[in-house]
């Protein structure tokens, strides 16, 4: 791995930073761990700055920054998707559903005074 595959990449991973510094990844976990080596850790990974890699390694900064996205943009663009996927949803469910049933649907047997719906076959004496 190089540094230029690195472009638009604010940080790098251990085995990364190790395959670029030629350095065994224990290495540099142990300089991330007793901050020797500026990094940040998430979960349980030390994630290097690549500006830092730079640095060290005399290179200027590449001349194509990333800019952070708009975030007005970016929930615009998840609001549309989301409703998309809502009306989609609904769309196909509508076309592929029975129908409910209704009232029409529904019979009741009401000659049966038995209010479990069973029918009575014969009478029990409790004497």
């Amino acid at each position: 791995m190089t540094l230029d595959e690195l472009d638009g990449r604010l940080f790098a991973d251990v085995p990364e930073v190790a395959s670029i510094t030629g350095r065994d990844e224990r290495t540099i976990r142990k300089a991330a761990a007793a901050g020797e080596i500026p990094s940040t850790k998430v979960g349980n990974k030390y994630m290097i700055p690549v500006a830092w890699l730079r640095e060290q390694a005399g290179q200027a900064p590449p001349s194509r920054v990333p800019q952070p996205p708009d975030l007005d943009q970016l929930a615009e663009r998840i609001a549309d998707r989301v409703f998309a996927r809502f009306i989609g949803l609904f769309t196909a469910q509508t076309l592929t559903a029975e129908p409910l049933p209704g009232p029409a649907a529904t019979t009741v047997d009401l000659t049966n005074p038995q209010p479990n719906g069973r029918k009575s076959y014969g009478q029990h004496n409790s004497d």
